[in-house]
């Protein structure tokens, strides 16, 4: 009865939480204003869509997207050997477990008439299948530890569902174990299905001492053989038709031992009565908690990696279906760090030290973002900045093994940021923004390039405004010293394709590049950090390249940036 109500509770703890994660599917989102589109609009949008895909050409590539996507998991897979094996080994071998020991009665029984859990082939895969978890999980945490420098990153969550599913599994071997070894169990088995004569009771227990791992307070081992072969008759005879050998069981057969001091302190019954408890709690649990946990990609990544398989590359979208899928993503995402590994960003990762340039972490925050709740103006502050400085490469959407479309979800979120109206200086650089332009979001882009224009007009002198002749100043310049080897000769000016697409580059860019170098040869940093040329270089290190004298341009427009860039948002704060 108790385990009744518990597996109750936890039923209806989960299909609550699944209603509310489906519910956020439908009624959260990404925009850049409030979408006067319903959640109940959005619902049976997204309805006529699977409708419309299943009954249609596109029915193949769900199909496809079925076995290759979510099944064989071809994402991982082309990128990385050891985690395509980790992912593996747990995720057929838990699933399996689900099915042929939770579901036993509904699945097993069903498919095999003579099913019975202690016969093989189930007890041998039983514990197959628990290996294979645990052995992808060993995995999963030895990436997770030696891939630290590499910017993967774990959290709190990634730990407590890797610790979750292994107790779930060892619990069950030990549970398993005890039963091997336990006499009360034993007696228990005998009493209900056997009938023996004293002489056959005899030979059958010190059969099973000797060969099944069981401990017996009357028998200890070694015991005679010609015992030991009259009770293995016996068993042939009586057990074999409903029970294997126990060492078949391999795994939970090797941790019976583990088992031991627990039964001698409090008695074999109580101990298998404990692991029985301790296994049926962490299941229980694990199915109330699935849905508020990172767990939840369980459910939500096939749908990601279905969506992705029927739409293709080019399809588009409805803007309800849009949001949508945006959130199915968000609550897809498994904080892997596939696409931190692969991100384009990383050289900023690594000078700004802001965990938000990061794929994986962005997605983590953007889910409360999504949510509407009360956030920290600072977090909000370095999420917009990790945003801006990704180059929409579009290579963290090509390797995410969930199939989630990042690119449309930092897109959509920069312009949601930016009507908090926290200026984005970052948007002044070619890379922070052209290359994810979307034209729906056009108008918004002019609008906050018009506020951070401003801001740079504000912040710092133009060439035009300079009283000539210019004098030296002792002011600081910027840490790299090696335009100190500028001596004018305008290589890099000639050389640079920026200032070549120009008709009138001097008037378009504000200063050349050797003029930025005389700039801080004079003292004048202030000057150079307000040159548009900073901002519109390409880094192709051209310049850098052909300077006879090792002169380090683009390195140095780097650091002018970030000086401007801490220059501006100090003054937008003021």
């Amino acid at each position: 009865m108790t385990i009744n109500i518990l597996l109750g509770l936890a039923v209806i703890i989960c299909l609550v939480g699944l209603f509310f994660r489906f519910s956020i599917w439908f009624s959260q989102g990404l925009q850049p204003s409030p979408s006067p589109v319903t959640a109940g609009q959005r619902f049976s949008t997204a309805v006529g869509a699977v409708l419309a895909a299943l009954f249609s050409s596109k029915a193949i590539l769900i199909v496809r997207s079925f076995f290759v996507d979510l099944l064989f998991q071809k994402r991982i897979f082309d990128k990385s050997y050891l985690r395509w094996t980790a992912h593996t080994l747990i995720f057929f071998g838990f699933i399996m477990l689900f099915l042929m020991h939770a579901l036993d009665s509904v699945v097993t029984a069903n498919f095999f008439s003579d099913y019975e859990p202690t016969l093989n082939p189930y007890l041998f895969l039983r514990n197959l299948f628990g290996v294979m978890v645990l052995a992808g999980l060993g995995i999963a945490v030895f990436r997770r530890i030696t891939l630290k420098p590499q910017r993967l990153k774990t959290n709190p969550a990634d730990w407590a569902a890797l610790v979750f599913i292994a107790v779930i599994i060892l619990s069950g071997m030990l549970l398993e174990g005890s039963k091997i070894s336990s006499y009360t169990t034993y007696q228990n088995m005998i009493e209900e299905y056997g009938s023996f004569d004293e002489e056959e009771s005899k030979a059958l227990e010190a059969y099973w001492v000797q060969e099944n791992g069981l401990v017996s307070p009357h028998v200890t081992k070694p015991q005679p053989s010609e015992l030991v072969a009259s009770g293995m008759e016996v068993n042939s005879d009586s057990c074999m038709e409903c029970h294997a050998p126990n060492s078949s069981a391999f795994a939970s057969f090797a941790v019976k031992g583990v088992t031991r001091p627990i039964s001698a302190i409090f008695g074999d019954a109580t101990a298998v009565n404990l692991f029985w408890f301790l296994h049926i709690v962490a299941c229980f649990s694990f199915l109330a908690w699935l849905p508020f946990s990172k767990m939840f990609h369980m459910v939500s990544a096939p749908v990601s990696l279905l969506i992705k398989g029927a739409m293709g590359e080019d399809d588009k979208e409805a803007p309800a279906n849009q949001l949508t899928h945006q959130m199915i993503g968000l609550s897809a995402c498994t904080h892997c760090g596939s696409c931190s590994l692969e991100c384009s960003s990383n050289m900023f990762f690594e000078s700004f030290q802001n965990d938000f340039i990061l794929p994986s972490e962005k997605v983590q925050y953007l889910k409360d973002f999504a949510a509407g709740k009360v956030t920290d103006e600072a977090d909000l502050k370095r999420l917009q900045e990790g945003l801006y400085v990704c180059t929409s490469c579009d290579r963290c959407t090509s390797v995410c093994p969930s199939g989630i479309n990042l690119k449309d979800i930092f897109v959509t979120a920069r312009y949601s940021l930016l009507e908090k109206g926290i200026p984005e200086t970052s948007m002044l650089s070619h890379f922070s923004f052209p290359l994810a332009l979307a034209q729906n979001f056009a108008g918004d882009h002019l609008r906050a390039l018009k506020k951070v224009t401003d801001l740079f007009k504000k912040s710092f002198q133009q060439l035009s405004d300079v009283n000539l002749p210019m004098t030296l100043s002792k002011k600081q310049g910027v840490d790299n010293n090696s335009f100190k080897g500028c001596f004018s000769c305008q290589r890099c000016t000639n050389i640079c394709p920026v200032v070549r697409s120009f008709d009138n580059p001097v008037e378009s860019l504000g200063l050349l590049p050797h003029q930025i170098m005389f700039s801080l040869g004079i003292g004048n940093t202030e000057l150079a950090m307000g040159s548009k040329m900073i901002w519109s270089c390409s880094t192709c290190y051209l310049c850098q390249e052909h300077c006879p004298n090792e002169v380090e341009l683009c390195d140095i427009f780097y650091s002018l940036k970030n000086d401007a860039i801490n220059k501006m948002e100090a003054g937008a704060n003021a």
